[in-house]
């Protein structure tokens, strides 16, 4: 099994990424939109998604899935916050995904040849009434076969994971605050 060194920064992750917004609105609203967000619908992604999807084409294979949040497992919900799971061998050009119907199924699942992510979504107060949305994204990589094999892929898909991540927060902060 692998083991993390003692100094790790991300503590029992491999790898994490953090962004944030305030937004005006509560957090029911913003979880709501949360929840039927569709990177699909971003016109500036979709190229990206597109381009994930490119080695698939190219070795004549079907595309990958978009990886929206309905292809996730929902693992909690709260009044708060969202937390989802995915497990993978997302270097390959399919992802590798393993489907769970239930939280448990996730959770009890011991394939040490996946990658682990888990995406959250959380919801506190912040100054003048508003509420600041924050979503993490954390990976977890059970031996050093798998981190090896991880880390050239978040190495080429992290900044363009981050644009997403901040793009989607700033449309999610839009709809919530035109309220549509």
């Amino acid at each position: 099994m692998y083991s993390k060194s003692a100094h790790d920064p991300v503590g029992p992750f491999d790898f994490s990424e953090r962004h944030s917004i305030l937004i005006n609105a509560p957090p029911s609203s913003i979880l709501s939109y949360v929840r039927h967000y569709r990177l699909s619908d971003d016109a500036l992604i979709r190229p990206a998604l597109f381009l994930r999807a490119l080695p698939a084409r190219l070795l004549r294979r079907a595309p990958p899935p978009s990886l929206e949040l309905q292809d996730f497992t929902l693992l909690a919900a709260t009044d708060r916050g969202l937390v989802y799971g995915l497990k993978g061998a997302f270097w390959q050009p399919d992802y590798g995904l393993r489907r769970f119907d239930t939280s448990m199924d996730f959770l009890g699942d011991r394939d040490a040849s996946l990658a682990t992510l888990i995406l959250s979504f959380m919801t506190g107060p912040a100054p003048r009434g508003r509420t600041r949305l924050v979503t993490q994204t954390h990976i977890l990589c059970p031996t050093r076969h798998v981190w090896r094999r991880f880390l050239p892929y978040w190495l080429m898909i992290r900044p363009v994971s981050g644009l997403m991540r901040r793009r989607m927060l700033s449309q999610i902060k839009a709809r919530c605050e035109k309220g549509s």
